[in-house]
């Protein structure tokens, strides 16, 4: 990749940075720090959406038992927490529309809780290569990248989601100029109604990134972290969090006996715009 970025055939970023060398990876992770304590505020809320799984154990405990394109447990794409919450989000808030930005098996979570709970729900993704089979489901699909989708305007109008309606991220999960995540941060989140519900995947704040991940670049959640710290957004649920700090409520809930395959990392994240549109 690097030598064909080199020949102008660009595979990724390289970024000279001279003080590479000091750069502390997991400064993020101090348990002083602001975001740490935004997040230890919420977890009573946290802890209320863990209940909210309750009315749902016995449509969780049906997963996995038809063949796709009905949601299943055993994957590590979208585990246990994240499946069950998005369920939970669709059928408590029945959302008018839902606009994924990345698709798969996020997605059929999404339209079968629509299905059950609110079949009146509009879904419609945005992905040039969907992960998941999704043929069969009832969703609207744009298979482009959303920079095309924004520029031959054929993306959904974002502006007209409203109160209860989802935006749901599961993106490249690097921000440059001209990726997904600066389009979707300065461009599409800026022009949301206050009240929309915005999911974004792979976000473990207040941690760092697993060290595992860090040959990938990934950078959103530190884009992510000042939109919750300025009040911008009110943080409703973090599967990370409650994984790795709240494990007595958690083996309360419902998901505490859902099938989680080893090594999964459970992490979406839910907010709330609080603030009005720009």
């Amino acid at each position: 990749m690097g030598i064909a970025t080199l020949l102008g055939r660009p595979q990724g970023f390289f970024i000279p940075y001279r003080y590479a060398a000091h750069v502390r990876q997991a400064e993020t992770s101090r348990p002083d720090s602001e975001i740490a304590r935004r997040f230890a505020a919420k977890e009573p809320a946290f802890a209320a959406w863990l209940a909210a799984l309750a009315p749902f154990a016995a449509e969780f405990a049906r997963i996995g038992t038809a063949p796709p394109p009905a949601p299943r447990w055993e994957q590590d794409w979208f585990p246990r927490l994240d499946g069950a919450m998005a369920w939970a989000m669709v059928a408590i808030h029945k959302p008018a529309q839902i606009i994924e930005i990345g698709s798969g098996h996020s997605t059929r979570f999404l339209a079968h809780a629509a299905a059950r709970h609110s079949p009146a729900t509009e879904i419609t993704t945005i992905d040039p290569a969907p992960r998941a089979k999704l043929a069969g489901l009832p969703i609207t699909r744009l298979t482009m990248r959303l920079q095309d989708a924004l520029r031959d305007k054929t993306a959904p109008l974002f502006e007209e989601l409203g109160p209860g309606d989802i935006l749901f991220i599961d993106s490249s999960h690097i921000l440059m100029p001209g990726t997904d995540v600066d389009l979707l941060l300065n461009q599409i989140v800026p022009v949301l109604a206050e009240g929309v519900l915005v999911h974004v995947h792979d976000i473990f704040l207040p941690d760092p990134y697993p060290a595992a991940w860090h040959w990938r670049g990934y950078n959103e959640q530190q884009a992510l972290a000042p939109l919750i710290l300025c009040g911008a957004f009110d943080p409703l649920f973090s599967s990370h969090y409650v994984q790795s700090r709240m494990s007595a409520a958690l083996a309360q809930s419902a998901a505490c006996t859902l099938p989680l395959p080893a090594g999964a990392y459970e992490t979406s994240l839910w907010l709330r715009k609080t603030a009005t549109p720009l």
